[in-house]
Parts: structure tokens; sequence; C-alpha cells
């Protein structure tokens, strides 16, 4: 076996987790603080109507790179803004912010970090999705 095999794997043989207050939400951690204790950086894919409730951190940053589909996105006291593809988005710590997933297709993003969160009563998905 390779030196360094464990840091190469496919996405769908990690956890998937459902966070809490995100509705229709599955996501998978590409790289956790195991890894790097700077920074963590997650798969996230939401069901057309899913949502992640209005919600703040208070010390992370967070980075959103929207792969495919499309979400309403509110920063704050801004107007909703309609984010799809390429689009990204970044939140500093203490901005309430709440995503809603529109259209026809899963909404589907990499989330960043930094630094990690906290440990949280995640809820892992027992039949894994292809993602």
């Amino acid at each position: 076996m390779a030196k360094h095999a464990e840091l190469i794997v496919q996405q769908n043989d990690l956890d998937q987790f459902a966070p809490p207050g995100h509705g229709g939400t599955v996501n998978v951690r590409l790289a956790d603080k195991e890894f790097c204790d700077g920074f963590e950086m997650l798969l996230g894919t939401v069901k057309p109507g899913g949502e992640a409730e209005p919600h703040s951190h208070d010390v992370e940053h967070q980075i959103i790179y929207i792969l495919k589909g499309q979400a309403e996105v509110t920063l704050g006291d801004d107007p909703t803004v309609l984010c799809g593809p390429g689009t990204v988005i970044r939140i500093p710590p203490k901005l309430e912010h709440g995503i809603v997933a529109v259209g026809e297709e899963d909404y589907q993003c990499v989330i960043i970090y930094s630094p990690p969160l906290p440990t949280r009563n995640e809820e892992i998905v027992s039949e894994k999705r292809l993602l």
C-alpha cells in the first residue's frame, strides 16, 4: 500500500451528515481540523426548498462557492439575492445569513470555515446519497 494513500479519497466514501438548522441538507466533510486546524471544507447538497435557517457564527469566517443549482441568499438586513453556479459568498463572523435552495435541481456548493466550526449535533445520514 502506498505511504500516503489515505490522503486520496472519494467523496462518497466519507460520512454524510445533516447539520442542525439546515433542512433538506446533506454535507460531506472533505477536510477537517484533524487534517488542518486552520480550516475545514465541506461539500453541501440541498434539495429544492431546503434551507439553512438564518444564523451567524461567532468567530468563523465562511466562504461558499456554488457548483450547481440556485439559492436565495440573505446576508444581514440586505435584500435577498438569487445566486447560481460560479457565485462566491463571503460571510464574516457575526453576520446573520440564510440560504434557501430554489429551482428544479439540487443546490450544491463547497463551504470553507476558518477556523473550523466547533462540534455540533450533526446527524449522520445512514443511507448515503450520491452527491
